[in-house]
């Protein structure tokens, strides 16, 4: 009511001065001065104006109040802040012509606009409301279609728009450039917005040509334009990015209300699998409606619709309407670009990009802002760049190498494998690097760490790409997996990814055997078999080790069936079957001595050391322990002091000797937080905290229980039960305090 009747006393004030400039003109008879003619003709576009935004306001809709606005008649959510953003641009006190809108296809471009155009309807802010298109785009059950419109050029455009505020004398001129300025002249003096979509299908002089248009604009007048290009110098530019996940689970109820048979399968479905729609689809609107459609219109479970939407190749109609023009414009470099940040999975830096590509930092400069441009990048600042999933899709798609090679068609639209394994090796190179089981190679894990998720990408693209679970599809990136592993897997078990190490053990015995590279089928399989060890599922150990032994067999050196050997022992302690172990540890012992390997030695040693001590004889472990423990010091191994220092620790504590117990545990703490050994914090941590009971500080030692009982429940660690009989028992005695 309050803008009802501000706007109503604008309106008077408008009609009154209305009113003394054609008394003024009436003065002057016949012969009206020039400037008086023009004033009173802008005044009386101002009444107009006011007038049909009054009665707009009022809930009326004059038919003399210009207004071509599509029905939007699909579920519209969330983007609350970008039209907030919308709306203040489209306000007379801001000076730019109006709003921008980019983004990658699906994006919901259009529906923003026409949602903020009905919008500003609903608060009378113009007295027209005029939409124009290149093109239409629908949604059916068949897929995604288009439609292109004979607006292709801004003077079809500038046609449209004067046929819709009634200047038939504008649309029947001959000379466009003339028709521009006139539909610019007819503008002046009205509250008019302009909304133009989809603009990337126009030709770049076009495009230039509206965005003059756009520049000279009169205000109040203001325009929406959208478009896959980047674009709306002098405007608020929004590139549209994925809905929140909130909003995409309400899309999916919204569209659930109106199918019966897609809100029965959402209710069916388990909501990891729609959180994993969401990723899948990376929040876009369109993806997101196309894989319902698929549920509600032609009987897919949303899980089979997901697998759909995850294949490019089976689902050209969404992958070729959302990429397939922009692909076709792209040069080689760009491409390579694309290939490169295809495989980074984090936001990848320019340097990185060109260490990877062996492009000059230039070229990549060059190509990034073309795809951004495009929409096909997104820019996250700090000179970061990446890729929304859908477009890392198709992508990886259409450069082959994944099981959507030779399958139904993107396009024609092809990119060169080469510049994909380029990046693969890019990869694997940086793992070599900064990996490894050196004895200083923890010093570089945090470099491991901090490019994690990517490192795990490259490795899944390689095993797809190798075909190793199936027939062998490619040597190379089989090879490239197993080089991948061998520099990962020490890193995986330092720093807890216990779950990741035996993936990749997995794949690395799959391809050493698709390979007949039996030293390194036998090592995956090693790898493998730790981790079941320190998890006490001796049963599975029990089957890679011998699957290690019998790769070694085949192809492995002296020291690597000692390898063998060394688990096989391993069993028999786990199994309490102490001569068996022993036997084996000091078959191994010889072998290392023999071979004068000084690191296997010192592991040999602490392995007897092990046994004894299980076996009560603590005199005899204890010697064995500092043996080894000696042999890492003169190496300056830190890596392998870590466990030597907590075994005297307990052989300490078991003779019950806490002050004694506690410097070793204090040592081997220190040491495995400086490596990352993750699992010898834990010990350490169980270890002082059985000493800081024993000396009845019971709340100290409750907190060092409870951290290595967080550690050990997440590596699922052999020692999770004793830890946790540790944390209850000191629960009871501090509360007892």
């Amino acid at each position: 009511m309050d803008n009802q009747e501000a706007l109503q006393r604008t309106l008077n004030r408008a009609r009154r001065a209305l009113q003394i400039l054609e008394e003024e003109k009436a003065g002057f008879g016949i012969r009206v001065p020039v400037d008086l003619q023009i004033e009173l003709e802008e005044k009386q576009k101002e009444v107009t104006s006011l007038e049909a935004r009054l009665s707009l306001l009022k809930g009326q809709r004059p038919e003399s109040v210009p207004d071509n606005l599509p029905r939007y008649n699909d579920v519209f959510v969330g983007r609350k802040q970008e039209i907030a953003r919308c709306l203040e641009a489209l306000s007379p006190e801001e000076r730019g012509w109006g709003v921008a809108i980019d983004g990658i296809g699906g994006m919901g471009k259009t529906a923003l606009a026409l949602e903020v155009a009905h919008l500003a309807r609903q608060q009378a802010l113009f007295d027209a409301y005029l939409f124009v298109s290149a093109k239409t785009t629908r949604l059916s059950i068949e897929g995604v279609r288009e439609e292109t419109l004979a607006l292709s050029s801004l003077d079809s455009f500038c046609r449209e728009f004067s046929k819709r505020l009634g200047q038939t004398d504008i649309v029947t001129m001959t000379d466009a450039t003339e028709r521009r300025r006139a539909l610019l002249d007819a503008l002046r003096g009205r509250r008019t917005l302009l909304i133009w979509d989809n603009l990337e299908t126009l030709n770049a002089e076009e495009r230039e040509m509206i965005s003059e248009f756009l520049r000279k604009l009169p205000t109040p007048n203001k325009a929406i334009i959208t478009s896959r290009r980047r674009t709306g110098e002098s405007a608020l530019t929004i590139r549209l990015d994925r809905l929140l996940e909130a909003e995409a689970l309400e899309l999916m109820r919204e569209k659930g209300r109106k199918h019966p048979r897609l809100a029965q399968e959402l209710n069916a479905t388990k909501p990891e699998i729609l959180t994993a729609l969401y990723e899948a689809s990376g929040g876009n609107p369109l993806a997101l409606d196309w894989t319902l459609g698929q549920v509600a219109h032609k009987g897919y479970s949303i899980s089979d619709a997901l697998e759909r939407l995850r294949n490019a190749a089976k689902s050209p109609d969404l992958y070729g309407f959302l990429f397939a023009d922009a692909a076709q414009t792209l040069s080689e470099k760009d491409r390579t670009v694309l290939c490169a940040l295809a495989v980074f999975l984090t936001p990848a830096k320019t340097a990185a990009l060109a260490d990877a590509t062996d492009l000059a930092i230039t070229e990549i400069q060059v190509s990034l802002e073309r795809l951004v441009t495009l929409s096909l990048v997104n820019e996250l600042g700090g000179e970061r760049f990446g890729l929304h999933p859908l477009t890392r899709t198709y992508i990886l798609a259409a450069v082959g190498g994944t099981d959507t090679v030779g399958t139904a068609p993107l396009s024609g639209i092809r990119f060169d494998s080469a510049a994909q394994r380029k990046v693969l090796r890019y990869w694997v190179d940086y793992a070599q690097k900064y990996g490894g089981d050196g004895k200083d190679a923890y010093q570089t894990h945090d470099k491991l760490e901090a490019e994690w998720q990517n490192l795990e990408g490259v490795a899944t693209t390689l095993r797809e790409m190798a075909g190793i679970s199936d027939a062998l599809k490619d040597r190379q990136a089989a090879q490239m997996l197993i080089d991948l592993e061998g520099a990962l897997y020490n890193f995986l078990f330092f720093r807890g990814y216990w779950d990741e190490r035996l993936r990749l053990g997995e794949w690395r015995y799959q391809a050493g055997k698709a390979l007949s590279q039996w030293s390194d089928a036998g090592w995956g399989a090693n790898n493998i078999a730790w981790i079941y060890y320190f998890r006490a599922e001796t049963d599975r150990a029990v089957s890679w080790v011998d699957q290690m032994a019998e790769a070694m067999e085949r192809g492995g050196s002296r020291e690597e069936k000692a390898g063998a050997i060394r688990l096989q022992g391993m069993i028999a302690e786990q199994r309490q079957n102490w001569p068996e172990a022993e036997r084996l540890y000091q078959e191994i012992l010889a072998i290392y001595r023999e071979l004068g390997d000084k690191e296997r030695e010192a592991n040999a040693l602490n392995d007897l050391g092990v046994v004894a001590h299980q076996q009560g004889q603590y005199d005899r472990a204890e010697s064995y322990y500092k043996q080894a423990l000696a042999i890492q010091e003169e190496r300056g191994g830190n890596a392998m002091q870590v466990a030597y220092l907590g075994n005297l620790g307990n052989v300490a504590l078991v003779r019950d000797r806490p002050s004694e117990a506690r410097p070793w545990y204090e040592r081997e703490l220190a040491l495995a937080q400086e490596v990352g050994r993750q699992d010898l914090v834990a010990s350490a941590q169980a270890g002082l905290a059985q000493v800081l009971e024993r000396e009845g500080h019971y709340a100290k030692a409750l907190l060092l229980a409870l951290a290595a009982l967080e550690i050990r429940e997440r590596l699922r660690a052999r020692s999770l039960d004793f830890s946790r009989q540790l944390v209850e028992r000191l629960r009871r005695k501090v509360e007892m305090e």
